[in-house]
């Protein structure tokens, strides 16, 4: 099985901050046993320490995409779909040459989701505590563009306190 080198170690801590495999594919990619790994990480304290550095940096990244998403979820954002249709050249001899036909290009708007919104007004989700939340920690502001959809969020956070509008 492989020597412990600096080279490998960085490696290894690279491809789990990836988060593209399992410690088992991580293993195979660098050439030792999960064996190896795992007693490598018991008995060489600043392995163990990167290996948990690479770890904390995944989890950061990946709360950062949920973050992204979430944001996308309560301001609305455009999609943009291509098509594009080929079809057999007619300038050709050859029946597998193809040329572009149609290209299409739509583009829509996703308006905001009340869901998400509401989910962010009650408080979302407490890290610490890894549960949902009863109250907001702090105050959560929100800027939007269009006057409906200021509106709407307005007669939501009416609803959340419990003064229910007329309107």
């Amino acid at each position: 099985m492989g020597k412990f080198t600096r080279s490998l170690a960085e490696k290894i801590t690279t491809l789990i901050e990836e988060d593209n495999y399992t410690i088992t594919e991580i293993c195979s990619i660098v050439g030792v046993s999960r064996k190896m790994f795992y007693q490598w990480k018991a008995t060489k304290p600043n392995f163990a320490e990167e290996l948990q550095q690479a770890v904390e940096a995944r989890e950061e990244k990946l709360k950062q995409k949920a973050r992204q998403s979430m944001r996308k979820k309560v301001e609305g954002y455009k999609q943009i779909e291509t098509k594009t249709t080929y079809a057999a050249s007619k300038d050709s001899d050859d029946p597998y040459t193809l040329v572009v036909k149609e290209y299409v290009v739509k583009e829509k708007y996703c308006v905001p989701e009340t869901s998400a919104i509401v989910y962010s007004l009650s408080g979302g989700y407490n890290e610490s505590k890894g549960e949902k939340q009863s109250q907001p920690p702090s105050s959560l502001v929100i800027t939007v563009d269009s006057e409906k959809t200021k509106r709407d969020m307005e007669r939501l956070q009416q609803k959340l306190s419990g003064n229910r509008s007329p309107c």
